[in-house]
């Protein structure tokens, strides 16, 4: 069949070979091929970018390094302090010139590069600071690391926060580098806060011993973090060596006070150290809410970075900053592009070949079936065809194109065969259809040319059992009666078999119009059948309305309500009733049952009650005669006005048939008048 006959035919071509080898290599390579570029791009991912954020992390722990030696640097420099002599004479009050000392230990503190040096009493009095004004008598303030070396009278260091008016107080300028104006930042949470005025300080405590080993003071210092350019730009020239990136360092270090930036080379858009921004949300939850590092890509004032950031922590714990180390991201980005796009590259490079080589393995499979397909065809139309087995490149379709060959000489010879045999069928089959013919006419002949002098004498042998001829004896009456009652049988064979051959050669025309159904078909039908009925001992009662109307064919009908009466007494048990119904269906066809109480129809007799010539299997059909062909005759006519008939049996109970007639109007319509 051709592509546009299975169009036709509503059925939708398949997809040819050739294109679905295409398809699923297509599908194979192109599939294999996103495949290894989604594994490329993120092994590449993972490789540059996840190493560049792992080096980060690892660079941080260089950065500690510089921010611990600094502390270390302070820690000395104090502990180098609280041992000299000039300490011991001002804290044991027995120093001679407490000027000369002050400048000297102020001279001590600004050769460590420290902010503030202050001796203390063991009470936590100021005794002598050395930077400008100088103040003095006041009370130390007791941050966790003075507090721990007072605790335990030996020493203490780490990062502390100091208030704006301690700082104030320890010395000239303090205060102003601690104070920052806090900036807008975007990605960063809400702050209360419009300026930050305390500051954050590596701090070291020592307690100083006279020679009895009693604690006669103490001695702190530190490095104010706030601003402190030098450290941070350490932990970077440490770190990354100054590396730059497009005119901007490659890496940044800042120190936190809380989320503030309070020392960064971190640059904002005008080119300045972005002191007062602020760290993103997503870090400030996670560092400062909850302490743990945070180590991914985050949003640093105006571009992203590959960051690493930790909890900066005070000597009891409390996390009170974060040391933050990042790279641009921007140049790792580049570097996974560009070895991106050369696995992209080569990837399209390879699909692109594998496609060139499935367009010719394809070719080398197709070719031979394509030649297989157009031998296949001219076979179905009737033709000769042998495939050429020398293009077979494959063992398999070489086989199949031997087979096919050995198949079409079959199918050539069985061909032959089929026509000689078809020849013999259709003259058999015209030979039969003749005989048919002539059955059938002079089926219809004989039964015609029957029907005239069989009711003849009906009239005749009536007559003679009533008396119009003279008085007759019992025993003649029974005769008579008997010769009638074979008479009617014959005639009903000959009505029935006329019926038939009507049927059989499609001259049983349905002519309908409007009837009344009660005069014109179904009384004559019960008056038919009085007889029958009361030789069989039942009743027919009817329920049909006087004034029913149907579109029918009166002559047709009869037949039916005849043949469906006749079965219904017949088969009824004596001494019961046949009634005869009628219903509006909800389309408004009316539905005609014929009901009888009897023995009913085994269920497996069902499907051949209205078979031509077939009769019921049980006991009361061996005793009653018939032809098989009422009930077939009855479908006939009722399917002819576009109806249907159906059996509805309880066996040992009742059988009704049921003929349903098109009807016009609504259910339960009035009946208008019947035309007489």
């Amino acid at each position: 069949m051709e592509a546009g006959e299975e169009r036709e035919n509503g059925r939708a071509p398949r997809m040819g070979i050739r294109r679905t080898l295409l398809a699923a290599f297509g599908l194979i390579v192109l599939g294999g091929g996103a495949l290894s570029l989604l594994l490329g791009y993120q092994t590449t991912s993972e490789a540059v970018v996840g190493e560049a954020q792992r080096r980060v992390e690892m660079d941080l722990r260089g950065a500690w390094a510089t921010y611990n030696h600094e502390m270390d640097r302070i820690r000395s420099a104090v502990k180098f302090t609280s041992m000299i002599q000039k300490s011991h004479e001002v804290l044991s009050e027995t120093t001679f010139d407490l000027e000369l000392t002050r400048i000297r230990l102020e001279l001590l503190r600004k050769q460590n590069r420290l902010d503030v040096l202050t001796l203390v009493d063991p009470n936590g009095r100021v005794v002598l600071r050395t930077r400008y004004p100088y103040e003095s008598r006041d009370m130390a303030y007791m941050d966790p690391a003075m507090q721990h070396a007072f605790d335990t009278k030996t020493s203490g260091a780490g990062t502390v926060i100091v208030p704006a008016d301690v700082l104030r107080r320890e010395g000239q300028h303090l205060a102003e580098a601690a104070f920052i104006e806090v900036q807008p930042t975007p990605m960063a949470a809400p702050s209360p806060k419009d300026v930050e005025t305390d500051g954050m300080m590596l701090k070291a405590v020592e307690a100083v011993f006279d020679d009895s080993n009693r604690v006669i003071g103490y001695v702190y210092g530190g490095v104010l973090l706030n601003r402190n350019y030098a450290l941070l730009d350490a932990i970077r020239e440490t770190v990354f060596k100054n590396e730059e990136y497009d005119g901007r360092p490659l890496g940044t270090a800042t120190i936190f006070q809380g989320d503030l930036r309070i020392a960064t080379n971190v640059r904002n858009e005008a080119g300045n150290r972005a002191i007062g921004t602020r760290v993103s949300r997503v870090v400030r939850d996670a560092v400062l809410e909850n302490g743990r590092p945070f180590n991914d890509r985050a949003f640093v004032v105006n571009d992203w970075y590959l960051t690493a950031y930790d909890p900066i922590r005070a000597p009891d714990g409390q996390v009170i900053g974060i040391l933050y180390l990042g790279v641009l991201e921007k140049k790792f980005l580049e570097y996974r592009d560009r070895l991106t796009g050369g696995f992209v590259l080569l990837a399209l490079i390879g699909t692109g070949l594998a496609l060139v080589f499935s367009l010719v393995f394809a070719g080398w499979i197709y070719r031979p079936i394509r030649r297989l397909t157009r031998a296949a065809r001219e076979v179905s139309h009737g033709q000769s065809a042998q495939v050429r087995l020398a293009g077979s490149r494959f063992n398999e379709l070489y086989s199949l194109s031997h087979a096919f060959n050995e198949m079409a000489g079959a199918v050539a010879r069985r061909t032959e065969e089929l026509r000689a045999a078809n020849g013999a069928l259709q003259r058999s089959n015209a030979d039969l259809t003749r005989l048919n013919q002539n059955y059938m006419e002079m089926l219809g002949f004989v039964s015609h040319e029957l029907k005239s002098p069989i009711a003849s004498a009906i009239f005749g042998v009536s007559s003679l059992r009533d008396g119009y001829f003279g008085a007759i004896q019992p025993g003649q009456a029974d005769t008579l009666e008997s010769i009638e009652r074979n008479l009617e049988h014959l005639n009903e064979m000959i009505q029935r078999y006329l019926t038939l051959s009507r049927i059989e050669q499609g001259d049983l025309a349905c002519r309908p119009r409007r009837i009344g159904f009660r005069k014109m078909v179904l009384d004559p039908s019960m008056d038919q059948v009085a007889r029958q009925a009361a030789a069989a001992g039942l009743t027919v009662c009817c329920d049909v309305p006087e004034d029913l109307v149907v579109e029918g064919d009166p002559d047709l009908l009869r037949i039916v309500m005849d043949n469906l009466l006749s079965n219904a007494l017949k088969y009824g048990r004596s001494g019961t009733e046949v009634r005869v119904g009628h219903a509006r269906l909800a389309d408004g066809a009316h539905a005609f049952s014929v009901r009888n109480e009897g023995r009913g129809i085994p269920a497996d007799q069902m499907p051949y009650l209205f078979r031509k010539f077939s009769r019921l299997d049980v006991a009361e059909a061996a005793h009653r005669r018939g032809t098989g062909l009422g009930l077939f005759i009855t479908r006939e006519i009722v399917e002819l006005h576009g109806g249907r008939v159906r059996v509805e049996s309880a066996e040992n109970e009742c059988t009704t048939f049921v003929v349903e007639l098109p009807g016009g109007g609504a259910a339960g319509a009035p009946t208008p008048p019947a035309p007489t």
